[in-house]
């Protein structure tokens, strides 16, 4: 329904704003990142997603740039992940940052956000990983997001014969430093099994 609010700023906190224009004022919830951008009592634009909940109450989600919010969406198509713990997500880490948690297959460090438990770090993983290789930040290079995913799926190849995670990891992990994670992955798994 709506893209953007543009207007004034009138009231903010760390995790709602209000924003004024056309005499109407617009309650947005925010996430924290978006809360230390938007300077107080100025005119702002905010890139908005309306949602209904079950009880049919409407809620506005805004966020200061686009890449927050197509974050925003991605991780409400995870199954068991609502908006206020996407809010929290975006709220505890950088929009790089979680890509490259994702990318890199990195659980334990999704688990540190509050309310993210071990099945759901993992679930995000697997659902949005190959969404979010596609948006990789700027700063990190096509190779090395090749790398990273090249990794991933060797770690994840190895659990789905019926390895833990951890050992997986490992496995993964001796098998990069003796080959580089530039080898194909069919290479990296052979190698990685030496070590499981």
């Amino acid at each position: 329904m709506f893209d953007y609010i543009n207007g004034r700023v009138v009231h903010k906190t760390p995790t709602a704003i209000v924003i004024e224009t056309n005499g109407i004022g617009y309650k947005i919830h925010i996430p924290l990142s978006t809360f230390e951008r938007i300077p107080d009592r100025e005119k702002v634009k905010v890139f908005t997603r309306l949602l209904i909940n079950k009880d049919f109450e409407i809620k506005v989600y805004g966020f200061s740039s686009l890449e927050e919010r197509g974050l925003f969406d991605l991780l409400l198509s995870v199954n068991g992940v609502g908006p206020n713990m996407a809010l929290t997500i975006l709220s505890a880490s950088s929009v790089s940052q979680f890509k490259r948690f994702v990318i890199g297959n990195d659980s334990k460090a999704l688990q540190r956000i509050k309310g993210v438990g071990k099945k759901t770090a993992e679930r995000i993983i697997l659902e949005l990983k190959e969404a979010v290789v596609r948006i990789i930040p700027e700063e990190v290079s096509s190779a090395d997001a090749r790398e990273l995913a090249t990794i991933s799926d060797a770690i994840m190849a190895l659990i789905s014969l019926g390895y833990a995670r951890q050992a997986a990891e490992k496995a993964v992990n001796m098998a990069t430093k003796n080959l580089g994670a530039s080898e194909k992955v069919e290479v990296l798994i052979k190698e990685a099994l030496k070590y499981t």
